[in-house]
């Protein structure tokens, strides 16, 4: 499945990246996963994982041949306890 970057996405992954030192791929593998999917509309979901000691939450639009992310951050306190609970 091919994923996809917003241009906001590639921002927000830049940011993060700097501070957390994450890479491309990682996030990637991680989303291929999708442990922890909670659907936002119809095609939307949010996509919740941790990765080193961080737990980073992805809003992305998937279909059957790619994975398109919009955009992404740091877990906020009630997306680190739906990750918990799955």
């Amino acid at each position: 499945m091919l994923v996809r970057w917003s241009l906001h996405a590639e921002h927000q992954f830049a940011e993060r990246a700097a501070k957390l030192g994450l890479n491309y791929g990682d996030i990637e593998i991680e989303l291929k996963k999708q442990k922890v999917k909670v659907r936002i509309e119809k095609n939307k979901f949010k996509t919740i994982f941790k990765i080193f000691d961080d737990i980073i939450t992805v809003v992305k639009v998937e279909t059957d041949k790619f994975i398109h992310v919009v955009t992404l951050w740091e877990a906020n306190e009630k997306e680190v306890e739906i990750w918990k609970k799955k």
